[in-house]
């Protein structure tokens, strides 16, 4: 059988017994176009693609420690196609040479176990290149054991041209320590003259290398990232293919010498400094010493409320979608003062980290850095794909270099803090103006790459001058100091609390998603500050607060006139009568105007194609596994970026737009469902926010039925969700609209459960299958103990009615284990994953069948 050319090839087998290695090798495959890819996990399940109806125009086989069976597999193969199929054969990286006697059938090429993904990429294209020229390989037996011991070589080993200094052949572990791709490195990326040799030194060295037919040098061998480490170089001249070449050696220097190396250049690097740069070239030497492929160096934070951090960071292997690792669970296991010792086969370890997985980390070591005091301020974390001889020398070198780092840490917020003084109030210890102002104008940058919505509040306190005047200084210093306190404690500590002027304090709200989220918080801090002040010496004192709010995007998109709105809605709010809070509302002809403009260019959104769908998952309780997701409407102007909904749908909903707009949304997550449907086998449920005015549109209930029956999706994997705010007197027919599409089959969600003023007997009548928990509740668990008896009286209540709970906003371990001890069984939020625009969301799809391997049973959303 002849392999197809490059631009339609038609099927390829694998055959493997382990899962990474299958998909690693169907990412390859997958990258050269073959229009279909099977995977086997053994021959017997191998030998069911061996029918008529199926074409096989390559095959990648493990020959494991019988190689026999393969060898008979091979034998198969030829019979079934009459000719030779191309084999690409797999075999332990450290399971010697081939001892599988004649060489088998239709083979082209060896890859080494675990696969790595560049050489398997690399690999394959050189063989199906070689095939399609005609060119195949034919080698003898002794041949084929040549080049596995050249491949399975824990020594770096490369032949190289010694007319040009190219590179014409590299082992594994070359391409593994060099830092760059095989593909790179065959392609001339490399020179071999320029690997260890100086010009002044080569003239020397190919003299003696032609006098004697063999040299020896010790020298540094340089990496792809620009580091390099200590190797014994031995170069031989042997004969290839009827030609001269260079056979070069490249063995790294005994242990004693690189621990001795290792320490002399600790000396350099460990000398007081407090730098980040200090950091970062302790952490350069250790990855030089002991060959490294992921080093990092994380701080605990400082203040309580705060997150830890990575200080310094290298990794040898990027990889574009590679989880944050300071997310993962052995970083925080190390920042918690745990030590990791896992010198081989740590990516096979039950409940390893994602990262550890994916790049195959045989060694994982993290140590804690522990402080003068003995506290952890901060974690060192190491690792490498191979194993690590864990002798006294190795760990006690690590030891010494994590002290060093600690007391550089230590040094860094010494000075640190010194800076700091000048960025906090003295009095309050809050971020003052200049610092208030550089997290406004970071959190305007990360909003616009997010398309986040945020809030500016400005607080003032009410008559302050008159406890100035009347009962001192001293005493208006300590209602400032208490006042602080109780703004602190009315907001999450993702939030920015400042001391502006005076006895002005200024807020940051990050992370809202509608402005009633923001008027809730207002309402407490109003609330809060109405509580009497309990001073020194037994003095109460009564003291009240006027907040102005402004919001991002909103009311502006720069920190100037985000305060100046928020100013202007505040001394609004002391011209209503003081302890109270405004939102700033623009000048009528100025407002008129922005809305005009912007309803015009929504007009022509849909047409132009800047509406995207975005998709959130929604995850099982228990086994986090996807059972569907919302759709969520986003608008990417070419000239604006991507505009807020919280901006664009009241504004779709005033001007009528929201009709045509939100069948669109329909229509696109209908359709996008049973793609995913076909191509996965996945019943996820897809959810679809439905607005007051689609549901008093005539034939609403029909077109929901067209809809489905052109999609073909199950009419019961639809999820509509209506705002828990709607009125059935607004809203005339409302229950008969959503029985009718009840009776469809459809499903009904009550949205952002406790933000509106249902009483329980409107519940009790409204058709609803499931109860979607505001956001707003569920990131206060943890923090506010009367949101926590919110969530837990509504799972009660929803579970007492029958009716399905899902949660939204779950952003941190906390909120899941809560959720899941009170039997909520449905999960949605960041901790699991932000909304993604469809293509993400079917590559994350994709990932799940390939983790699963195709085997796992199909998950089903929930009843």
């Amino acid at each position: 059988m002849s392999v197809p050319p490059a631009d339609g090839r038609g099927g390829a087998l694998i055959v493997a017994a382990d899962r990474d290695d299958r998909r690693v090798l169907f990412d390859a495959l997958d990258a050269q176009a073959f229009e279909e890819i099977y995977s086997a996990r053994d021959i017997p399940q191998a030998r069911g693609f061996l029918s008529p109806e199926i074409g096989i125009d390559l095959v990648l086989l493990e020959f494991g420690d019988d190689p026999r069976e393969a060898l008979a597999f091979c034998d198969e193969l030829r019979l079934h196609a009459n000719s030779d199929i191309p084999v690409i054969g797999l075999l332990g990286s450290r399971g010697g040479s081939w001892s599988g006697g004649r060489t088998p059938p239709g083979l082209i090429e060896w890859i080494a176990r675990p696969v790595k993904p560049d050489d398997a990429l690399a690999r394959i294209k050189v063989a199906l290149a070689a095939r399609s020229s005609g060119a195949v390989r034919t080698t003898p037996a002794h041949a084929d054991r040549y080049q596995f011991a050249f491949d399975g070589s824990l020594d770096e080993l490369a032949i190289v041209d010694p007319s040009s200094g190219r590179l014409l052949e590299v082992n594994t572990t070359f391409v593994q320590r060099s830092g760059y791709s095989r593909a790179q490195i065959l392609a001339g990326r490399i020179d071999g003259f320029d690997l260890v040799l100086s010009a002044e030194r080569r003239a020397e060295f190919m003299r003696r290398l032609e006098k004697d037919g063999s040299a020896y040098l010790r020298a540094r061998k340089p990496r792809a990232d620009g580091s390099s480490y200590p190797v014994d170089l031995h170069v031989r001249m042997a004969v290839q293919d009827g030609r001269v070449v260079h056979f070069y050696l490249f063995r790294e220097i005994e242990e004693l010498s690189r621990h001795q190396e290792a320490l002399v250049a600790l000396l350099r690097v460990a000398q007081p400094g407090g730098r980040e740069e200090g950091v970062e070239a302790v952490l350069r030497v250790l990855v030089d010493w002991l060959a490294l492929d992921s080093a990092l160096v994380a701080e605990v934070p400082p203040e309580p409320s705060g997150e830890p951090q990575a200080l310094a960071a290298w990794h040898r292997f990027d990889a574009v979608d590679a989880p944050d690792p300071m997310r993962e669970i052995t970083v925080r296991h190390v920042l918690d003062g745990n030590e990791v010792m896992q010198t081989a086969n740590a990516w096979r370890s039950p409940g390893v980290d994602a990262s550890v997985r994916e790049q195959r980390f045989e060694c994982v070591i993290g140590l804690p850095l522990l402080g003068e005091r003995q506290a952890c301020v901060g974690a060192m974390l190491v690792a490498r794909r191979e194993p690590i001889v864990p002798d006294a020398a190795i760990i006690g070198g690590l030891r010494v270099i994590a002290r060093v780092l600690a007391g550089e840490i230590e040094l860094r917020r010494a000075r640190a803090q010194g800076r700091a003084i000048g960025l906090r109030d003295p009095l309050t210890g809050l971020p003052n103006r200049l610092l208030f102002n550089d997290r406004l104008n970071s959190a305007i940058q990360e909003a616009h790459r997010t398309s986040e919505m945020f809030a500016v509040v400005f607080v003032d306190l009410d008559r302050f001058k008159n406890i100035n005047d009347s009962l001192g200084h001293a005493v208006g210093d300590q209602v400032l100091a208490a006042v602080a306190k109780r703004l602190r404690g009315s907001v999450r500590s993702s939030d920015t609390v400042a001391r502006y002027a005076g006895d002005e304090f200024t807020l940051i709200l990050r992370h809202i998603v509608q402005r009633d989220d923001v008027v809730r918080i207002a309402e407490k801090i109003v609330r809060a500050m109405e509580a009497p002040l309990q001073l020194a010496a037994g003095l109460e004192l009564n003291m009240t607060a006027s907040l102005g709010l402004s919001f991002y995007p909103d009311d502006a998109v720069d920190a100037e006139r985000l305060l100046k709105h928020a100013d202007v809605a505040m001394y609004s709010a002391k011209g209503m009568g003081r302890n109270n809070f405004q939102a700033y509302v623009a000048v009528p002809e100025e407002s008129h105007q922005q809305r005009l403009a912007l309803e015009a260019k929504l007009r022509l959104a849909e047409k132009n194609g800047e509406l995207r769908v975005f998709y959130q998952p929604q995850v099982d309780s228990q086994s986090e596994d996807i059972v569907g997701m919302e759709a969520l409407i986003r608008w990417e102007h070419p000239e604006l970026g991507m505009i807020s909904p919280g901006f664009f749908i009241p504004l779709a909903e005033e001007s009528g737009l929201i009709i045509p707009i939100g069948e669109w949304v329909l229509r696109a997550a209908c359709d996008d469902a049973r793609r995913w449907q076909q191509k996965f086998g996945l019943s996820l449920r897809v959810g679809v926010n439905l607005s007051p005015l689609q549901l008093r549109q005539p034939g609403f209930v029909q077109l929901v039925a067209q809809v489905i029956e052109e999609s073909g999706l199950d009419a019961r994997l639809l999820d509509l969700e209506v705002t828990e705010s709607i009125s059935m007197k607004s809203t005339p027919g409302l229950l008969e609209t959503l029985h009718g599409l009840r009776a469809l089959g459809c499903s009904i969600s009550i949205d952002d459960f406790g933000t509106g003023q249902s009483s329980l007997d409107y519940i009790k009548r409204f058709p609803a299958d499931r109860i979607k928990i505001d956001q707003a509740f569920v990131r206060n668990i943890g923090v506010d103990p009367d949101d926590e008896a919110i969530v837990r009286a509504t799972i009660s209540m929803a579970h007492n009615l029958n009716r399905e709970i899902v949660a939204e906003g779950v952003e941190l371990e906390e909120h899941r284990e809560f959720l899941r001890s009170e039997g909520c069984e449905v999960l949605q939020g960041f901790l699991f994953c932000r909304p993604l625009p469809a293509a993400s969301f079917e590559n994350l799809l994709q990932e799940r069948a390939r983790l699963l391997g195709g085997t796992a049973a199909t998950p089903t959303a929930h009843a």
